[in-house]
């Protein structure tokens, strides 16, 4: 496949991508951290408005959360932007402080 025809099967691919939601919360927070350059804002806007359309809660520009899994999602993301570990940081934690905006958000106690 030519590196034009790779381009818009992932378009494709990211355009289906939909973050499963289980019967039940686990309670732990999924928070994804990014840091991508000021010279690729194009880049990091339209992550941002795949994350919003993921459903994703926007703590801080570049500081998104999610109460469900979403590594396998994330891979296909940061591939199809080409960005690497180093520029986008995924940790799972047990808290936020003041998260009841964020439960309140996804529809979670």
């Amino acid at each position: 496949m030519t590196p034009e025809g790779r381009k818009w099967a992932g378009k494709y691919q990211i355009d289906d991508l939909k973050i499963k939601k289980p019967w039940h919360w686990d309670k732990k927070w999924r928070v994804l951290i990014f840091d991508i350059k000021e010279k690729q804002r194009s880049k990091r806007e339209a992550l941002r408005g795949k994350l919003k359309e993921l459903g994703f809660y926007q703590i801080q520009k570049s500081v998104w959360v999610c109460p469900y899994e979403f590594k396998k999602e994330i891979a296909i993301l940061r591939s199809f932007f080409g960005l690497t570990s180093d520029e986008m940081t995924i940790m799972e934690v047990n808290s936020i402080e003041n998260d009841q905006k964020i439960k309140s958000f996804f529809k979670i106690k």
